[in-house]
């Protein structure tokens, strides 16, 4: 009885093979199995609970190839991603900065930071037959080369596909010459970075004379490709949806879709037909853009159902190839993978990248629409230049109700700083507002020099200091609502500037943690000494606020503001301290809640804010804002504990690709009414 047990739990052990089992054993003894994994963007990612059925299903996979998302996951797969460890990395991705150009705000300094956060489209250019990328895309997919840097760790070198821990292969069109391109060797990155651009969403990867883009153009499920690399059987999965027929094309995007999937059945029936075991994974009501935290979810659990009907089928499989008598293992050796389990966890995000000191040249557009300004439209562009000494060129302009126009030039020379001198042409047209109600108008022309020879700029820390000149040219009186016009003389300064700046927030518009401090110092003159022959004008600035979450959901952001302004005589009108709304129209400006209009204050003025912000769902939060201040004439009066000016407001926030929509309804004891501010875009 005993001999009886042994002999059928060594059958057992040849038929159904353990986990534990770490390779795989004659393999060259059994039928070599292929899995064929189709392309289809967001769709693909249903190719991962489908691997693991085919996996718990006892079956050995000896061959991937793979088209676009086919490629990205059977990439992966083939050098030793499990299929848990893809289920956690597409489930934690942040994929709409992953499918972007966006810099991780960790990576790059304080005014790239700035940059990102304002303009919504930001394009870098590109030139010479040498870059692997192309400009001729919307996304040239920087995010998703430093995520393959990281996934891919041991398989950046140049290498034959066929020696990795599962051979594999990928397809991509040559748009030139409109051919297929198989690779089977070369750089893995490239390779399937190449398979996965989207014509016109993704820039092509140029290779030599090659101009590389999605392979689903010419082979979208590449069976054949398996055939060819020595399969004897066919397990594919496919994404592809149904075309879309006249009434379902509304758009841009779903033209270029319906283009792609006309071309992605090139070979496609035929290759269905020679494959054993096809997956039709349902994808209907998703597209290849779905990244959503919901539809990635769907998708997977709709893989794995579809997996789940040819159950049958995959056992069948291996109990075929079992009766041939071939011992072969289900699992991949632990050594194939290159990366450290430990280190993955539940999941594998994109982590900061070191950012170069120089850019490609890049241009950026950004527009924005609030019930103060109406609209505004800027474009912005840096270029970098290599003459002896490594400088930058940056620049915007401005279109609007306030139109501005400024350039700047940093020099890299060795040493941590980057001395600038810049240019900037302000055209003002701004309402002054008092008790709630529009008092005057001011229209004025400004112009700045700036002469910054100490411009360090780190990560999280800034420091300017240098010569400012403004001059202030009011081309038309002070006109007054309801009484005479003010008429007021033209301003000319000179200043000399220091400004510190500290900044480790997560989110420009909704932080959940982090600090934002800055401090600056500025004496004003019109000699460079003295200012109308008696000391010089000092203005002290400071704006400190700390977030921190003290729950999933809630976020607690104290903030302490000031501006204070110290003159022997009146405070002249362009240093006058005004607060308002979040969006800044003047340099002197400091936003308080409840007060959505340009109002002036006393010269010295300080304020304590409180700001509580809950994150109701995704990328929307309800935000409330209180805050007390003090303005005064007097320093000494200012000392005085009690606070004479009160802000409340409570509004909503969704932010979108496009920059902030927010709508806030506040009150100020300035503004003694309610009043709605609505903003639309980002804040420049």
């Amino acid at each position: 009885m005993k001999h009886l047990i042994l002999i059928l739990t060594l059958l057992t052990l040849t038929i159904v093979p353990t986990h534990a089992q770490t390779d795989w054993i004659d393999a060259s003894a059994r039928p070599k199995v292929a899995v064929v994994l189709s392309g289809g963007g967001a769709k693909g990612v249903a190719h991962i609970s489908a691997l693991r059925a085919i996996e718990e299903a006892g079956l050995p996979i000896d061959i991937i190839t793979g088209t676009s998302m086919g490629s990205l996951i059977g990439g992966l797969y083939a050098v030793g991603w499990s299929t848990d460890e893809l289920d956690s990395l597409v489930r934690s991705q942040d994929w709409p900065f992953l499918l972007s150009d966006r810099v991780n705000p960790e990576s790059v300094d304080i005014d790239t930071r700035r940059l990102q956060n304002t303009y919504a489209l930001w394009h870098a250019f590109t030139s010479g037959k040498g870059n692997r990328n192309s400009g001729a895309g919307f996304i040239r997919g920087t995010n998703l080369d430093h995520l393959f840097d990281r996934l891919l760790e041991g398989y950046l070198d140049s290498i034959d596909f066929n020696t990795l821990p599962i051979p594999f292969a990928c397809v991509a069109t040559d748009v030139i010459t409109n051919t297929e391109v198989d690779f089977h060797s070369g750089y893995l990155k490239q390779a399937m970075r190449a398979s996965m651009s989207i014509p016109g969403v993704f820039s092509p990867v140029r290779m030599g004379d090659r101009l590389l883009v999605d392979g689903g153009l010419r082979n979208n499920y590449p069976a054949d490709i398996a055939r060819q690399m020595g399969a004897d059987i066919i397990i594919g999965v496919t994404v592809q949806g149904d075309t879309l027929v006249a009434d379902d094309v509304t758009g841009p995007i779903e033209l270029l879709m319906q283009v792609i999937d006309i071309n992605c059945k090139n070979k496609y029936n035929d290759n269905i037909a020679m494959s054993d075991i096809v997956m039709h994974v349902d994808v209907s009501g998703y597209s290849a853009a779905s990244f959503t935290a919901a539809a990635i979810d769907t998708l997977l659990r709709r893989g794995a159902e579809e997996a789940a009907r040819h159950r049958d089928e995959l056992l069948a499989l291996r109990n075929n190839i079992a009766a041939k008598r071939a011992r072969w293992d289900t699992r991949r050796s632990s050594t194939t993978t290159s990366v450290d389990p430990k280190e993955v966890k539940s999941s594998y995000k994109l982590t900061a990248q070191p950012t170069p000191l120089l850019y490609n040249p890049v241009v950026g557009v950004a527009f924005r629409f609030d019930n103060e300004e109406t609209g505004a439209l800027q474009i912005g562009a840096r270029f970098p230049f290599q003459w002896g000494i490594p400088m930058e060129v940056n620049g915007h302009l401005r279109l609007g109700k306030r139109i501005q126009f400024h350039v700047e030039q940093f020099l890299y020379p060795r040493g941590i700083t980057s001395p600038s001198l810049s240019y900037t042409f302000f055209r003002n047209d701004i309402d002054i507002y008092s008790d709630g109600i529009r008092t005057y108008n001011s229209k004025y022309n400004q112009h700045r020099l700036s002469l910054m020879p100490i411009n360090s700029r780190f990560r999280k820390y800034k420091l300017r200091a240098g010569i400012l000149f403004d001059y202030f040219d009011f081309y038309d009186p002070i006109l007054s609502a309801g009484g005479p016009a003010i008429v007021v003389d033209d301003s000319r300064f000179f200043s000399y500037h220091f400004e510190s700046i500290f900044y480790t927030e997560n989110d420009y518009y909704t932080p959940t943690r982090g600090i934002f401090f800055t401090a600056s110092y500025t004496y004003r003159t019109d000699n460079l000494f003295t200012y109308l022959g008696k000391p010089g004008i000092s203005e002290v600035r400071t704006i400190w606020r700390n977030s921190f979450s003290f729950t999933d959901r809630f976020t607690l952001s104290p903030c302490l503001i000031g501006r204070l302004v110290f003159s022997e005589e009146d405070t002249p009108l362009p240093l006058a301290n005004a607060i308002g709304s979040y969006q800044s129209i003047v340099d002197q400006q400091l936003a308080f809640p409840g007060v959505h209009s340009l109002t002036y204050v006393d010269p010295l003025f300080v304020a304590a804010q409180l700001r509580l912000q809950f994150n109701i769902h995704k990328n929307q939060y309800v935000i409330l804002r209180a805050a007390i201040a003090r303005e005064s004439q007097d320093f000494e009066e200012l000392l005085q504990i009690e606070p004479n000016i009160y802000g409340f407001s409570l509004g909503y926030c969704y932010n979108s690709f496009l920059g902030p929509i927010s709508a806030d309804l506040g009150y100020s004891t300035l503004a003694p009414s309610l009043n709605f501010y609505l903003n639309i875009g980002h804040y420049f």
